[in-house]
């Protein structure tokens, strides 16, 4: 423990005599707490765009294409049963959100149009090793998180949540302040 703290010392003292070097250390050090927050501001969209992606079937999608394989937003919505011309815009910022957690993998591959020789630069999918764990794997006796994630995250047990604040100012507990 001794050497750590004097290590974080040694740093203090170098970054007092380099005023500029411990702004922008500062300025870091806000920037991670200020993500860190927005993460925690925004952690309900991720399992709940992760339960729409289960729901829409894009991890068994994405497998059904072969191991290793990525495919575009426009070619999961082709897969997907929806009658709304902006599907494919729509799976492309879930899936981004997902690859933001490691959930997906994101590369961008350049997609050329025949008749004219256009490239267009295009977000490609695959799964990500935690991906396992939301694809139905029947063959192997795996299991998926799939109905578990659907289990928490259902109307019940959200609406349980919304009354945790009445829960400790007024007693009784959430499950019962919302469903009685």
């Amino acid at each position: 423990m001794f050497s750590i703290q004097k290590s974080c010392e040694l740093s203090k003292e170098r970054l007092d005599a380099f005023p500029e070097a411990k702004n922008h250390f500062k300025e870091d050090e806000e920037e991670e707490h200020f993500s860190y927050a927005m993460q925690l501001v925004t952690s309900a969209a991720q399992p709940m765009v992760l339960l729409a992606a289960i729901r829409l079937d894009v991890f068994e999608i994405i497998a059904r294409a072969g191991p290793g394989a990525q495919l575009s937003p426009s070619e999961i919505a082709a897969n997907v049963s929806s009658e709304n011309p902006n599907a494919a815009a729509m799976l492309d910022r879930m899936l981004r959100l997902l690859a933001s957690y490691s959930v997906l993998t994101c590369s961008v591959a350049t997609d050329v149009d025949g008749d004219h020789e256009i490239q267009t630069p295009t977000r490609v999918y695959g799964l990500a090793p935690v991906a396992k764990f939301f694809v139905q794997n029947k063959t192997k006796g795996g299991g998926s998180l799939s109905s578990l994630l659907a289990l928490l995250q259902d109307k019940v047990f959200i609406d349980s949540w919304y009354q945790l604040e009445d829960a400790v100012r007024k007693g009784g507990d959430p499950f019962h302040r919302a469903h009685g």
